[in-house]
């Protein structure tokens, strides 16, 4: 007997479970929207910290080298952002 309301509290919570998946799909959605703004946003920023680079001094110098250094890390990271983004499209539209 203990074993049959086991299997029936098991069959339930797998079932119910169920339900969410609408809900999981659109909170990825709104994820999915959510990233695609904090790019935008960000690519702005850094469009800016560029456009400021280039008033700096032409020598070469130290902190000049480290402004160019992190505006090219944020364009790798931006990078990786649009892959991400890229295949949660293409898991959206597989679905």
């Amino acid at each position: 007997m203990f074993r049959k309301i086991c299997l029936l509290l098991v069959l339930l919570l797998s079932f119910a479970s169920l339900t969410f998946l609408p809900a999981q799909t659109a909170k990825s959605d709104s994820e999915l929207q959510a990233m695609k703004s904090d790019v935008q946003r960000m690519r702005l920023i850094l469009n800016q910290m560029r456009n400021n680079l280039a008033f700096v001094d032409n020598t070469q110098s130290p902190l000049k080298h480290q402004f160019e250094l992190e505006t090219d890390m944020w364009q790798v990271a931006l990078d990786q952002m649009d892959r991400r983004i890229a295949g949660m499209e293409g898991g959206h539209q597989n679905k």
